[in-house]
């Protein structure tokens, strides 16, 4: 009523029911609150007590008496006004429908499209995947299984791998293929992924102990895949299997010297390499300490590795032992023996084709290096006994310190002054044609005249 009352013409004063209206209000806050209870009592005793209204009322009856009938033509004016209001929102509504429809069609069209072509591209990749990684591992099995094959299937929120098993069936690689088996697909699914990801651009990659578990035939095989499959890739190669060294160089993986030989690493400094000036200071830092027992064990080392080095290189004869475990006995003097005997074939050479100046050469190298051999022959009593603790030898510094240089000067002279390498022969398979060193500063030829 208070609402209405102002838009009565003329107003009618509504004050009174303003009034009254917060009298009601404020009855009704106390009874919600309850507390005081004598507020409350209060308020009961006069719920009942209206204000006087009348005149209010009776203004409010007038002015609405007062408002006419609506004719029909007014009727029927409202209900057009209506009826025109509501089609026009039929009429949205409908737009809105057929422009909801258009695009509904569309999204769906664009969505059927994008999940076809998006199937189509991914299986398209597990194709060629598929394809690659079955060529490289075919390759390195070519003696077994050359006819293998690889399925890679998606499914359900992950994407299937199965190998052929000899002609049975396609399963899970753990199924029956062995450790050394699925350590050679893994590294054929790395290859195929990165060829397939990078193109032309895949030129570097490093394999930290991937072959472990691979046989040794199979190791070749997967030397000849990378050199020929992947000619553009820099491989860096990390081992711990001197085996897996010597497939990678006598397959041509890796060419002369580019390997780095590490004897051992600490989380502060990083690795340390077999390297000549590196092992003469720490031995000459363990004498600097009077420590002859460290100082003979760390050259006992170095000298284990050296000899293995010198007869890989002059392809030294040494007897064959099945776990590849060689005791310096077993290779030193072999590793003596084929440097003798390399030169002595070098000169016998020059001998006849009559180059003189190569004989006086290796005159010279010859004296150089009997005069070491000699001198490590009679010191090497020494380097056991320190080696093995004898309780007997009791060697200090002044003793061992000429040993170190004995040794020193023996080991250089297995390798050119200038450039630093050690001798080798070549090739390193077949009839022996040369003897030389890196940089050319010894190249002597093993071939005499008419051979």
């Amino acid at each position: 009523m208070i609402g209405y009352a102002s838009q009565l013409s003329p107003q009618v004063d509504a004050t009174a029911l303003s009034d009254f209206k917060a009298v009601l209000i404020g009855r009704y806050q106390q009874l919600q609150k309850l507390l005081p209870l004598d507020d409350t009592r209060a308020v009961l005793t006069k719920a009942h007590v209206v204000p006087e209204l009348a005149p209010t009322l009776d203004a409010l009856a007038a002015a609405i008496n007062a408002i006419p009938e609506p004719t029909r033509q007014d009727a029927a004016r409202e209900f057009l006004v209506l009826a025109q209001e509501r089609l026009e929102q039929c009429r949205a509504a409908k737009l809105k429908v057929a422009a909801a429809k258009v695009r509904s069609e569309r999204a769906t069209k664009i969505f059927t499209t994008f999940g076809q072509v998006t199937t189509a591209a991914l299986e398209k990749i597990y194709k060629d995947v598929e394809t690659a990684f079955s060529g490289c591992y075919r390759k390195i099995n070519e003696d077994d299984e050359s006819a293998f094959t690889a399925k890679l299937m998606p499914s359900m929120g992950k994407l299937g791998f199965d190998v052929d098993f000899y002609g049975r069936g396609h399963f899970p690689p753990g199924a029956y293929h062995s450790e050394g088996h699925q350590d050679g697909m893994g590294l054929c699914l790395y290859l195929a992924l990165m060829s397939h990801l990078l193109g032309k651009n895949f030129t570097f990659a490093v394999l930290d102990d991937v072959l472990m578990s691979v046989d040794a035939g199979h190791r070749r095989q997967v030397c000849t895949l990378l050199k020929e499959s992947f000619p553009d890739t820099q491989f860096i190669f990390t081992t711990h299997d001197e085996i897996w060294l010597r497939h990678m160089k006598s397959e041509g993986l890796i060419k002369g010297r580019n390997f780095a030989h590490f004897r051992t690493w600490t989380v502060d400094l990083g690795p340390t390499e077999w390297d000549d000036r590196d092992v003469w200071t720490e031995i000459d830092a363990y004498l600097a300490k009077g420590d002859v027992r460290g100082a003979a064990a760390l050259l006992r080392h170095y000298l284990e590795h050296f000899a293995k080095e010198a007869c890989d290189r002059l392809r030294a004869s040494v007897e064959f032992r099945g776990d590849a475990q060689f005791m310096l006995g077993d290779l030193l003097p072999n590793a003596t023996s084929a440097l003798g005997e390399l030169l002595k074939k070098a000169k016998a050479a020059a001998n006849s084709w009559n180059q003189k100046d190569i004989i006086e050469k290796i005159e010279v190298t010859e004296a150089t290096f009997g005069e070491a051999k000699v001198k490590t022959n009679h010191q090497q009593w020494q380097v056991n006994t320190a080696v093995h603790f004898n309780a007997w030898a009791d060697l200090k510094k002044e003793d061992f310190t000429p040993v170190v240089a004995a040794f020193k000067a023996f080991t250089g002279s297995f390798g050119c002054a200038t450039c630093g390498e050690m001798y080798f022969v070549t090739p390193d398979r077949g009839r022996k044609e040369a003897l030389r060193c890196g940089c050319g500063g010894l190249n002597l030829n093993l071939l005499q005249k008419g051979s």
